[in-house]
């Protein structure tokens, strides 16, 4: 009783500061905008340094904008950018569940790795991996768990990738069932494919990046079917550093509109700053391409921003430079390969499991694909949840309310 309660209290804290930033986020679609723009480049490079693979937030942008390497692993930035693109267009797991996880996959798999046949799911399996999930919607983080642990049970762990991919997916979605997100589903024809990932508007709903909470403040293992509480504990820190950084941001999108209102005659600043405000990072080619400007017009306008201490410079050089909204400027560079995992610092993380790689190598589940079992944890977490499904829905309604 006291795990079950331990672990319900840790989610209702994680869902008590989920909500709160829902909240701002669906009072301001501008801040929304720009806080997902940032959080999925976090979460992208988190998310591949979990698996191990040497990348920066900072050179996974640079490298994803200019196709410059900066001594960042090319295979990485690769991983990454395919992570990008799922991030901020999940799909819509509940409606079209195949092509969703299905897409989700594809993004997942190493880049030059083919993945072993033998744990690829039936299709007729992946509609139980999202309804183990929709079956606790009103409780969008335990929906996006409960189907990320499924999905790691029926693959035997094969993608941990995929499993994070599928909790975002998840818990987003739960959130427009719940009539608290917008529905941000968004045929792909509709979207700007030349774009790419970096450039690709977020089409999301999510709230709780799960490889940024994991890495934050130093580093948990992500492992949907035993690491529940830790996983609590890491986002509900993470939302508490969100919650504080959307006043950041409110701050600079209302220094952006104060820039906008001194322009003067002709000056191209105001259409700079509505470009910044979804593209919070800019090459001088990027503006002029934008804009329709010289480059010699693209480095003043840009020039006058970094004087107003609204746009920072990432590349300390005088050539192939890319400018940031300081805010995510200083996120980049305070994260700089944190989302990387140095081999061998992670023992003792998970109690009985003992010494532990990155989770792209954790040990995968032998057993076989036995149903029983996998009810069993599932039975588990509901367990953990016995007695607090009133409190979780009436505590959230009143959240919401006050937001």
């Amino acid at each position: 009783m006291g795990y079950q309660m331990g672990v319900g209290s840790l989610l209702l804290s994680a869902e008590t500061h989920a909500a709160r930033v829902e909240g701002i986020l669906l009072a301001d679609p501008a801040l929304a905008a720009l806080w997902r723009m940032e959080t999925s480049l976090l979460e992208a490079a988190a998310s591949v340094g979990l698996e191990g693979e040497r990348i920066s937030t900072q050179g996974m942008v640079l490298r994803l904008t200019s196709g410059t390497a900066m001594d960042e692993d090319a295979r990485a930035a690769e991983m990454a950018l395919k992570v990008l693109t799922v991030i901020r267009r999940p799909g819509d797991p509940f409606g079209a569940p195949v092509a969703a996880l299905r897409r989700i996959e594809v993004a997942a798999a190493p880049i030059g790795q083919t993945r072993d046949e033998g744990d690829r799911l039936e299709d007729a399996e992946l509609p139980l991996v999202v309804e183990a999930g929709r079956t606790w919607s009103h409780v969008p983080i335990l929906a996006g768990w409960r189907a990320a642990a499924n999905y790691a049970f029926r693959s035997r762990r094969s993608s941990p990738v995929a499993e994070r991919l599928i909790f975002m997916a998840v818990e987003g979605a739960a959130r427009h069932l719940q009539g608290l997100s917008p529905d941000r589903r968004v045929d792909r024809d509709e979207l700007d494919e030349r774009a790419g990932g970096l450039l690709m508007p977020a089409v999301a709903g999510w709230i709780v990046p799960p490889s940024v909470s994991l890495t934050r403040t130093g580093f948990r293992v992500w492992s949907p079917v035993t690491g529940l509480a830790s996983f609590l504990e890491a986002a509900t820190r993470s939302l508490s550093h969100d919650l504080g950084h959307l006043g950041t941001l409110r701050h600079e999108l209302a220094r952006l509109s104060a820039m906008t209102s001194s322009a003067h005659g002709r000056s191209r600043l105001g259409d700079l700053i509505t470009y910044l405000k979804t593209q919070p990072v800019v090459s001088s080619a990027m503006v002029m391409d934008h804009l329709g400007v010289t480059r010699r017009t693209a480095l003043s306008l840009i020039s006058e921003l970094v004087d107003a201490d609204c746009l920072s410079n990432l590349t300390a050089r005088s050539t192939s430079r890319f400018w940031a909204l300081p805010s995510l400027a200083a996120r980049m560079g305070h994260a700089g390969g944190a989302g990387t995992v140095p081999r061998g610092v992670l023992a003792g993380r998970e109690g009985s499991r003992g010494n532990l790689k990155p989770s792209g190598h954790l040990d995968r589940l032998r057993e076989e694909r036995d149903e029983g079992q996998l009810d069993r944890i599932m039975a588990d977490l509901d367990a953990a949840m016995s007695g607090l499904d009133d409190v979780v829905r009436r505590a959230g309604g009143r959240e919401r309310k006050e937001e």
